[in-house]
């Protein structure tokens, strides 16, 4: 009897952990079930848009909580829309979308759309990011458009002042025919747009914030292209609204709202005795507030090369220190020694034209031309200027170097004339 117990105890036992060994086997399988069915899933809703236009990157597994990172979704979504011919790479409203460094290659088949309505923001802190050199860049596009009604946040407070190399927050380059539209940038680390070997690229419609006391935080930057329309924009940053740098050329700007930062500039060209090139550049229709300086062109000494043909119009002033500035002795190194100082050279400045610019100065001088010695600054046109101090005095004129014309009403052209010093 005692033996028959046994048995049957040990029977027990075995029945006992065979089952338990058995449900194991069901909840592994069960979980690679629930794996599979979750990427067939994903890779249906793929496929179902592949079947269209629209690319979703809810689709590839993007969860636009936040704090999910979706950078992998977003990568798989740019390669099969830019596959297809007027692709629409969507963004929905309504999420927040976490995303590190992407780098957005090309050529894509022309037509291609990325729509962003919801909210992509960069990691918080600094120590996540895979790179400090552009966050979001696009490169090597045809007809191309980045537009919606959403926002782009770069998350750039904990970049400020304690980084020194810092990352753009959207990069075109070698973009052409393409369109850049509705969207809204917040907080760069450093630049907020910047483009660079483009040509024929439109600007529409954006608008640009971050803190006045941000750091290098330029709203929109172009070099090395031509063909740039940039208008209808809002923009208020710590620096440049808008920056022309070496190579411009071509380049339209109208209907800008600048403030605050430090106004819409040409430079700085020339630094480290280099050679620029810049032209053509035609600014309609601006209203500036309380930005440190207005309309500047600002190059080094020791430079070389010409900033020439540049219009500035229909401009209104609204407590802008510096309303029009030339400065050819630029230096923000902070060095007191030879690089701040005139030297033999110095990029030429040439026929530049203002013309119907009014409003309040917050500096005395509602005019600086500090030009070089060296006779480089040629062709300078003032026509119906009236900028008066808040005070509602005239504002002064302060010229070195330069010989301008005066045509209409100038109510500061006391300096302008021939025997300018």
């Amino acid at each position: 009897m005692r033996s028959m117990a046994r048995l049957a105890q040990n029977l027990h036992v075995k029945n006992l952990i065979f089952l338990a060994l058995h449900l194991v086997f069901l909840a592994k399988l069960i979980t690679a079930s629930n794996r599979y069915l979750r990427a067939s899933t994903i890779s249906l809703a793929a496929t179902q848009a592949n079947n269209g236009r629209s690319f979703n990157v809810q689709n590839y597994g993007a969860v636009g909580n936040g704090a999910h990172d979706d950078t992998e979704a977003f990568t798989s979504a740019w390669n099969d829309a830019c596959k297809a011919s007027s692709g629409i790479l969507h963004v929905p409203g309504g999420e927040t979308y976490l995303v590190n460094n992407l780098n957005f290659q090309g050529p894509c088949q022309p037509g291609f759309t990325f729509q962003v309505d919801g909210t992509i923001v960069a990691p918080d802190n600094p120590s996540s990011w895979k790179s400090t050199h552009v966050w979001l860049s696009f490169q090597h596009l045809q007809q191309f458009t980045l537009t919606g009604k959403g926002t782009i946040n770069g998350r750039g407070n904990n970049w400020w002042g304690k980084q020194k190399s810092r990352p753009t927050a959207i990069q075109f380059n070698d973009v052409k025919g393409s369109a850049l539209s509705g969207l809204k940038v917040t907080n760069s680390p450093q630049f907020h747009v910047t483009l660079t070997n483009c040509d024929s690229v439109q600007i529409v419609g954006i608008t640009i914030q971050a803190p006045e006391s941000s750091p290098n935080t330029d709203g929109i930057d172009t070099f090395q292209s031509t063909n740039i329309v940039i208008k209808d924009s809002t923009i208020g940053t710590g620096d440049d609204c808008i920056g022309i740098g070496d190579g411009s050329s071509n380049i339209r700007i109208s209907d800008i709202t600048c403030g605050p930062g430090h106004g819409i500039s040409i430079g700085s060209l020339g630094k480290g005795n280099t050679k620029a090139d810049v032209h053509s550049i035609h600014v309609n229709g601006a209203k500036l507030k309380s930005t440190t300086n207005g309309l500047r062109i600002k190059t080094w000494q020791g430079g070389s090369g010409m900033a020439s043909d540049i219009t500035y119009e229909n401009v209104q002033m609204e407590d802008v220190s510096n309303p029009i500035i030339i400065n050819q002795f630029y230096c923000d190194t902070g060095d007191t020694g030879s690089v701040c100082k005139a030297q033999g050279s110095a990029v030429k400045i040439s026929n530049v034209q203002y013309s119907n610019i009014r409003g309040t100065s917050a500096t005395k001088d509602g005019i600086t031309l500090s030009c070089s010695q060296s006779g480089s600054c040629t062709g300078i046109t003032m026509e119906n200027i009236d900028l008066v101090t808040n005070s509602g005095a005239h504002a002064a004129c302060n010229a070195q170097h330069v010989k301008a014309r005066t045509l209409g009403v100038v109510n500061l052209s006391a300096c302008l004339g021939e025997n300018a010093k």
